[in-house]
């Protein structure tokens, strides 16, 4: 049996709704973490494609009496029937008696790109229902799944999920942003059908969802989408909590280099060409035409350290990026060997005036590379060059070979983070936090002392950001701390009286911790090995676990606790 069988509280990334991470010890709720970041933000999913959390565009997906859904003649009555789920959550949807359409809309805040609407429907006295993504739809039959009256430019299914309910799917082409999802109840004349309701008869609903894609994707179900956490899979086949630090995305329309925002020099560009690593086809084809420089670049403005990443995929040529237009820091990324090199062969105005920090590229599969560039000074924009190789940035194309691109990402910091999708403004996702207060109050630590076990992955050497949170077991005297403090790897810290003491800096990316103390003195152990040994610390009635991300990204594979200091012995065994 593991020493972790023995755990007063144990989370990994587990089961997880909006708000809230469940603790595999205890089951009763008094482990459970609560998760607060209040935007939304993106992930690695369990197939390597980057996604955004929740993939689920719409608000209160199982909630149609709440505002986010506005009623037009019909009223919404919460919790009335069974769900495809088996739970009392279904909610109807009863026209009154105008003459007019009885529907629910919501607006999505979305992108302009292909996307598939989905919602579970049962007749309730109407067997039709109507789908819409703005003014384009189709009809879908109650009583056998059929769709009809489909807009050019849709494709419509239904599937049958057994008590009379079925799925009913939408896909619609590119279109506008932000075009209101629609659900008509439906006399069988159209899917925007006018009639006059009896104020008894309508239709039941559940699980309403949008999602970028020519998929409907599994079910989620989403609140206000705001504090889902992230269960990221971007270190390999097994997730990890993923906390970091606010970051805001700064290069508009992110993933849109058709749109004008994006001035080009010598290029055409094709927008949707290809797959991108979201897995959508929503990925831009760079195609370089007649003879010289042949770039995309955008004017921000912004001093300090800054960091800028593009996703590209090799279609007959390579990429440069360059932060600043006047005179930057450039790196060229070679999309087929997957290598970067720094390229003194540009021009003055392409390559001097700037302080390169570091620059990387990461294989994603399927011939796609993330592509970073940090550099620190005062700067006036970005340049996404098309090379045909390292000493040949300005060239006659041949008109046909290029690259992809997807994802483009500038934001002050040291390091890169995960991807920030935007549009037409820039966007800033808020650090992730999870939290557990009433730990000594609910015994999962004793008058006795205690143990913490944190297993961290991808503990990498950074700079922190000007923010000093990090991990934090905290009491009304003293604490015991995580956290980045003046740059390179998380170290291990005690706070007493209000002196902070670093005991501990830690060297690997693998970084397994345990910290016990006993009301006199606490020790700590890292990787297999009692790193501070008997450091004073009196506090044994720590309250509250907070862990923030406001230094440097946080991978957590598996964080515990036990009731007890354990003996060092077991922390060598469970740390090793």
């Amino acid at each position: 049996m593991s020493l972790l069988d023995d755990a007063s509280l144990l989370v990994t990334p587990n089961a997880e709704k909006e708000g809230k991470l469940y603790s595999i010890i205890p089951t009763n709720g008094n482990g459970d973490f609560s998760v607060t970041r209040a935007t939304t933000a993106t992930r690695v999913n369990a197939a390597g494609l980057v996604e955004l959390v929740p993939y689920n565009l719409l608000t209160w997906s199982e909630q149609f009496n709440n505002a986010a859904w506005s009623k037009i003649n019909t009223t919404a009555t919460a919790n009335t029937t069974t769900a495809p789920n088996g739970t009392l959550t279904a909610d109807s949807l009863i026209p009154n008696t105008t003459n007019d359409q009885h529907r629910a809309d919501q607006t999505p805040t979305s992108t302009a790109g292909v996307q598939t609407f989905s919602v579970y429907v049962k007749a309730a006295g109407y067997n039709f229902v109507g789908l819409r993504i703005g003014l384009v739809g189709s009809m879908f039959n109650l009583t056998n799944g059929a769709a009809s009256l489909t807009s050019v430019g849709c494709t419509a299914s239904a599937e049958s999920v057994g008590d009379g309910w079925y799925r009913c799917i939408l896909t619609k082409t590119a279109g506008a942003t932000n075009d209101v999802c629609r659900i008509n109840v439906s006399d069988g004349t159209g899917f925007s059908a006018n009639f006059v309701g009896d104020n008894v008869s309508g239709i039941y609903v559940w699980g309403a969802q949008l999602v970028e894609g020519t998929s409907a994707l599994d079910y989620q179900m989403t609140e206000t989408r705001l504090n889902i956490p992230r269960l990221d899979y971007s270190l390999g086949s097994c997730p990890n909590i993923l906390l970091e630090p606010q970051r805001t995305n700064l290069a508009l329309r992110s993933e849109e280099f058709d749109n004008a925002t994006w001035q080009k020099t010598a290029v055409i560009v094709a927008a949707n060409n290809t797959t991108s690593p979201s897995g959508i086809a929503n990925a831009d084809r760079i195609t370089p035409n007649l003879a010289g420089f042949h770039s995309l670049q955008q004017t921000i403005s912004t001093t300090g350290t800054v960091s800028y990443k593009v996703y590209a995929k090799y279609n007959g040529y390579n990429i440069w990026l360059q932060i600043g237009i006047s005179s930057g820091s450039t790196a060229f990324f070679n999309l087929q060997n997957g290598t970067t090199t720094n390229n003194a062969t540009f021009p003055t105005t392409f390559g001097t005036g700037f302080t390169q920090v570091s620059k990387s590229i990461t294989p994603l599969g399927n011939g796609w590379y993330e592509c970073n560039l940090v550099a620190t000074g005062t700067t006036t924009g970005l340049i996404i060059g098309v090379a045909q190789n390292e000493n040949t940035s300005s060239y006659t194309a041949d008109g046909t070979s290029g690259v992809f691109l997807w994802g483009a990402q500038f934001e002050a910091g040291a390091y890169p983070t995960s991807y920030i999708p935007t549009t037409s403004a820039s966007v800033t996702r808020n650090a992730d936090v999870i939290s557990r207060g009433n730990i000594y109050t609910n015994g999962l630590i004793t008058a006795s002392g205690g143990t913490w076990f944190v297993d961290l992955r991808n503990n990498r050497a950074l700079t922190r950001d000007a923010f000093s949170n990090g991990m934090f077991f905290s009491g009304s005297s003293g604490s015991l701390q995580i956290r980045n403090t003046t740059g390179g790897r998380l170290a291990v810290l005690k706070i007493v009286g209000g002196t902070s003491t670093t005991l501990y800096t830690t060297l690997t990316d693998t970084a397994k911790i345990a910290i016990k103390w006993n009301g006199t003195t606490a020790d700590v152990f890292v990787n297999g090995v009692k790193v501070v040994s008997a450091t004073s610390f009196t506090e044994t009635s720590l309250q509250n676990l907070d862990c923030f991300a406001g230094d440097v990204p946080k991978y957590i594979n598996s964080m515990g606790l036990f009731p007890t200091a354990k003996t060092d012995a077991q922390l060598i065994a469970l740390t090793t």
